[in-house]
Parts: C-alpha cells; structure tokens; sequence
C-alpha cells in the first residue's frame, strides 16, 4: 500500500491492508470503473521534476527508520510488488499530491518524491513507467505499491502481487554509469542510510532495444560467444523505454577497447565504450 500513515503521510492502514495480503494492497473495483484494457496504452514521458517539501525526510514505521534518496539515478531491485485502488482514489499521497487510481503512479519506501521508476513484471516481462509519489508498502520483501492503473498494465490486478523489478529513471541522466540487478539488495532501512558507491568502472554497449524480448536474444548470442557477464540496463532516451545490453564492467579505459575489439572479431560489430 502507499503512504497512508501518520501526519503529514496520509493515512496510515496497514491494519486494514492484512486483511487483503493474499491478494495484495489492492481493492478490486465494483462500479463505475474503467476496464483495464481502456489503461494499457498510456504512457509516462518523464521530464525533469523538483522534489516535493514533503515525504522525503527519514521516516519510522513498525519500528524501521527509512532513509528516502536524494536521486533515483542508480536505484535497482527486485522483489514483490501489490496495487492500491479504493478506497485511498481522491486521498492525499505523501508529497501532497492527490491520489488518483487510474494514473500511472506508484508508492516506495525510499525512492524520492515525486521520482520516475520503471517497473517489469517478472512473469511476463511487461512493462510500465510510473510516477513515485507516495510511500509504501511496509511489508517484507514487498518494494512497490502500484496504482491500478499501473497494475492493469503490468498484468497484477488478477494476482494481487507480482514479483518485478524497479529501476530508478532520471531525465537527462541517460549517460551516467547504470548500477547492474542485485538480487540479494536489503531493504534500505536502519541507522545508517544506504547509498551506491560510485565505482571508476567501464562497460561496452552492445545494442540498445525497445523490447526486453530482443535485449534478451543478443544477451544469448553473447554467452554463446564467450563473452563475458553481458546484461541489460533499463533506461530512458528522449522520454522512451529503452534496454540497454552491456558487457563489463572493466576496471580501465584500455581493457574495454581491448573487449570492444573482441566483440568486432566475434562479428558483433564494435561496442561503444561507456565512461564512469
């Protein structure tokens, strides 16, 4: 579920929420709802955003300090996500804004607000852009709380929960040094803030697609070859969904030309070199 807790935060409900964990955060509609296919073909452009006054100060629920990023650049995880609906559509979110169900929004313990994320469904590999502007949910391995909107389009409004993974998106960030899935990533909460060190590495750009189904082929057709540890970026290019598949990271400018001129004699063509 989103924010929905303490002044300043909404209203808080996990009492409310436990008695719909099995079929996750969200409220299945009765009336005068939209259907969900009418959903499937909004997009979010993401554009460049101030943060909010509020919702982005270090915060305690259930006993657990969480520490909302000052950027989303560089944010990666994967774990469950669940949907809200009723009764939180017209309730204010943690920046202040207004919730409405059928936009493409979504709630995070840490991501700022309002921040640009984009999610995919594991199961079904589709995806969707969403706009942070809440907080949420507070139960274990769950790390987004979905709009019904946003639900509809990722296929999680049948299931209640679904497991995906979120990347952090930053306008006009497209060329800094993208952070790789860590699957074992903790939930960012404690005394102690949790940030990405920035590291001097280098990656090689192989190819750049619209579908995670062709970023998917040419990761295939690299570890067929031999090269080593190829994966795929989500990222934003002039306000579209872009997958991106590198190689590396290598610890200096000449071992990436070295693998640059590996891939040309494997016949892959000449990868582009990506600066830290």
């Amino acid at each position: 579920m989103g924010s929905r807790y303490g002044a300043g935060y909404g209203r808080f409900a996990v009492g409310l929420c436990l008695a719909f964990m099995l079929a996750g955060c969200g409220f299945l509609p009765s009336t005068g709802y939209r259907n969900p296919a009418d959903l499937s073909t909004r997009n979010i452009v993401p554009h460049k955003l101030t943060l909010s006054p509020y919702g982005n100060s270090p915060y305690t629920v259930d006993g657990r300090t969480y520490y909302p990023l000052k950027t989303a650049a560089g944010y990666r995880k994967r774990g469950i996500a669940s949907w809200y609906g009723l009764p939180f559509n017209g309730q204010k979110t943690s920046d202040g804004e207004t919730y409405n169900m059928y936009a493409m929004t979504a709630a995070s313990k840490v991501l700022p607000l309002p921040s640009y994320a984009l999610v995919r469904n594991l199961n079904n590999n589709k995806t969707v852009i969403v706009r942070v502007n809440d907080r949420g949910p507070f139960y274990p391995g769950r790390i987004i709380d979905l709009s019904y909107a946003a639900a509809a389009r990722l296929g999680v409004l049948a299931t209640g929960t679904a497991p995906v993974e979120v990347v952090g998106l930053v306008p006009g960030e497209t060329h800094r040094r993208p952070i790789p899935v860590d699957r074992h990533e903790p939930d960012v909460f404690g005394p102690h803030p949790a940030h990405h060190a920035a590291r001097a590495d280098f990656f090689v750009q192989v190819g750049a697609f619209a579908r995670h189904q062709d970023a998917e082929r040419l990761i295939r057709r690299l570890d067929k070859k031999g090269l080593k540890d190829p994966r795929i970026f989500p990222d934003v290019v002039n306000g579209r969904a872009l997958y991106l598949v590198r190689l590396g990271p290598e610890a200096d400018k000449d071992a990436a030309l070295a693998l640059s001129r590996r891939l040309d004699r494997e016949g892959m063509g000449h990868g582009l070199i990506i600066d830290p």
